[in-house]
C-alpha cells in the first residue's frame, strides 16, 4: 500500500535520509528542502519484495521513481528475442529512473526488478500535471533536472556506443 510521503517526512530519521538521498540524486539538483518538503506532497511510496518486477519492457505506465531502500537492475531485452536480456544498470539509494516514461508517456524502453527488498518514491504523470498546475516554480526545477539526467545518459550512451563504431 502506498505511503504518503509527507507523513515519512515528519519521522526525523526518515525523513533526513529522504532529504539526504535527494540531495544527492543528479535530478534533484537545486532543491532546497522547502522544494523536497513540497515534492513530497505529490508522491507516494512503493516497497517491493526481491526479484519483483517494477515495471516490464514495452508496459504503459507513466511515473519515475527514486530509489529510498535497496537496489534495481534495469535490463532489457535483444530485439527479436524475448528470452535474451541484457543487463544495463544497477541503481542504489538516491537514484532516479523511469523519468523518459514520465515526459513522453511512451511504452517503457526497458524493464526494472527489485534486486533486492527496495522502497521507492515514485512521481506519476497525473500528480506531475497537478504540480504544473499548483506549484509552476517546482515544475520547472523537475523538469530542468529530469533534461540534466536525460541528457547525462544519453551523453554516457553516446560514449559506449562509439566503442562499436
Amino acid at each position: 500500500m502506498p505511503h504518503c510521503v509527507e507523513d515519512l517526512l515528519s519521522s526525523p530519521d526518515i525523513g533526513r535520509r529522504i532529504c539526504e538521498m535527494l540531495d544527492d540524486s543528479a535530478w534533484a539538483k537545486d532543491l532546497s528542502w522547502p522544494d523536497i518538503q513540497a515534492l513530497s506532497g505529490y508522491m507516494t511510496i512503493l516497497d517491493f519484495p526481491k526479484e519483483m518486477t517494477i515495471f516490464t519492457e514495452g508496459e504503459s505506465s507513466d511515473y519515475m521513481a527514486i530509489v529510498l531502500h535497496g537496489v534495481v537492475e534495469i535490463v532489457k531485452h535483444e530485439v527479436g528475442d524475448e528470452f535474451s536480456t541484457k543487463f544495463l544498470v544497477r541503481l542504489g539509494p538516491g537514484r532516479a529512473f523511469g523519468e523518459m516514461a514520465l515526459v513522453e508517456g511512451q511504452p517503457r524502453s526497458a524493464s526494472a526488478l527489485a534486486a533486492e527488498e527496495t522502497r521507492l518514491m515514485v512521481l506519476t504523470r497525473g500528480e506531475f500535471d497537478r504540480m504544473c498546475k499548483d506549484n509552476k516554480s517546482l515544475a520547472l526545477k523537475m523538469a530542468i533536472n529530469m533534461a540534466r539526467l536525460i541528457s547525462f545518459r544519453l551523453r554516457n550512451t553516446s560514449s559506449k556506443l562509439l566503442r562499436f563504431l
